[in-house]
């Protein structure tokens, strides 16, 4: 009998605690009408590299009590209601799925198969005698200055020299090679986008050493030692735009639109000190990164700032790499960089400061007007999210940006030293 009861007493409270769950395959026990859980990344039938596991962002209601799951894995939501957990995946289509309390959802994407083969890199050609060179001929530049760049190797990473529009240089294509033709200014080769060159007929082949205009004419080389803030132009660019959204937070908010909330900050600021300020975009417009570095351009601004906030690759837990830094791709814009990037740190702790960086970036190569971008954090996790939108930090950041480009303007003594050591 004591046996008996024990087993029957076991039922009972395994069915009492089963009458408590939420199955997978009990579609009629949840409640689809109160689903108010939302998935921000991967999106549905996102295709994504090869990969093992992957970043899973999205938000619920903050004022909920039950536990979140993401496929099983109890995941802490964040005050907000944002939530990230890595999972695991497979090649192929995978599926998450979350619950919380009688909420479901479930999100579908597919991950590619690895690629092992790698594409041999590219001979560089070293004379015109290469052998892979068509005959060569007049090719004549359809692009802004900008556009018109001559790059050291074809990926296009470092730039030789930029050539205005309409400007007649001597190029040969390139057998096995196709959208880059090899190109000779001053005596150099260098490689430049089909895309942006016409072949002329008819007209007499340019020299090896045709002369390049200086795009530097005209502009100081040198920060705006004592000038007033008045007289000093500063163009602030908020990044992305229009159809360019840039990365992703959990609640699915674009980072467009944080840019340029932080962008019209610094420009407050910055104009409360004296400034000259101008802005790449007021609004929801889509610009190309290369319109942006031409407006610096032409309107011979002092300084251009680009501001933009960071995600991981699909791969990467952003908890683990959350920083800040700045970037610049010529040592014009680098100073600057270290300047700015000297304030912001500090104003950001705890996240890791990361320093001013060199990265080839489209709007950092003005050889002009002294260039750089800032990544203000991380908003593809719930903490970088929070205090990305938060109004105070935006002012926080603007006054640390305001301190960085002072501190470039009068740090004469500093960059004649550097100038100094560097050329020993």
């Amino acid at each position: 009998m004591s046996i008996l009861r024990d087993i029957l007493l076991s039922f009972l409270l395994l069915s009492a605690f089963a009458s408590n769950c939420v199955f997978a395959e009990d579609e009629e026990f949840l409640d689809k009408s109160d689903i108010n859980i939302t998935v921000a990344f991967p999106h549905e039938r996102q295709r994504l590299p090869f990969c093992e596991r992957v970043y899973f962002i999205g938000a619920t209601d903050a004022s909920r009590g039950e536990i979140l799951y993401v496929n099983g894995a109890t995941t802490a939501v964040h005050k907000t209601g944002a939530f990230i957990s890595m999972v695991d995946v497979k090649v192929g289509t995978n599926n998450i799925v979350v619950f919380q309390g009688r909420s479901k959802i479930t999100r579908s994407f597919v991950v590619s198969q690895k690629q092992d083969v790698e594409k041999e890199p590219f001979k560089l050609i070293e004379n015109s005698e290469d052998p892979r060179l068509l005959p060569a001929s007049t090719w004549r530049t359809k692009g802004n200055l900008f556009q018109n760049r001559i790059m050291s190797t074809p990926d296009g990473i470092d730039t030789v020299f930029f050539l205005p529009d309409n400007f007649l240089v001597r190029g040969s294509e390139i057998k096995g090679l196709s959208g880059v033709i090899a190109v000779w200014v001053e005596g150099r080769l260098g490689y430049m986008r089909k895309s942006l060159l016409k072949k002329e007929q008819g007209i007499p082949l340019p020299s090896y050493d045709v002369v390049v205009p200086d795009p530097t004419i005209g502009f100081s080389s040198a920060p705006p030692y004592g000038k007033k803030p008045e007289d000093v132009c500063i163009f602030i660019d908020a990044g992305h735009g229009g159809k360019e959204s840039g990365a992703i937070s959990p609640h699915g908010w674009k980072e467009k639109e944080v840019n340029l909330l932080q962008a019209q900050a610094i420009k407050k600021e910055l104009e409360l000190a004296g400034f000259n300020v101008v802005m790449t975009r007021e609004g929801d417009e889509t610009l190309g990164l290369l319109d942006r570095v031409m407006m610096a351009y032409s309107q011979k601004a002092d300084a251009f700032i680009s501001v933009h906030h960071n995600a991981t690759a699909a791969h990467r837990d952003p908890r683990e790499v959350r920083h800040t830094t700045s970037y610049a791709s010529l040592s014009n814009g680098f100073h600057l960089a270290k300047c700015i990037q000297k304030y912001i740190g500090p104003s950001l702790v705890p996240i890791k400061d990361n320093g001013a960086q060199m990265k080839s970036l489209a709007v950092c190569r003005n050889p002009a007007v002294p260039s750089c971008l800032i990544e203000v954090d991380f908003i593809n996790l719930p903490d970088g999210e929070a205090e990305s939108w938060d109004l105070s930090r935006h002012k926080k950041v603007a006054r640390a940006v305001v301190c960085g480009v002072l501190d470039w303007m009068m740090n004469e003594a500093h960059d004649k030293k550097s100038e100094e050591t560097s050329s020993k």
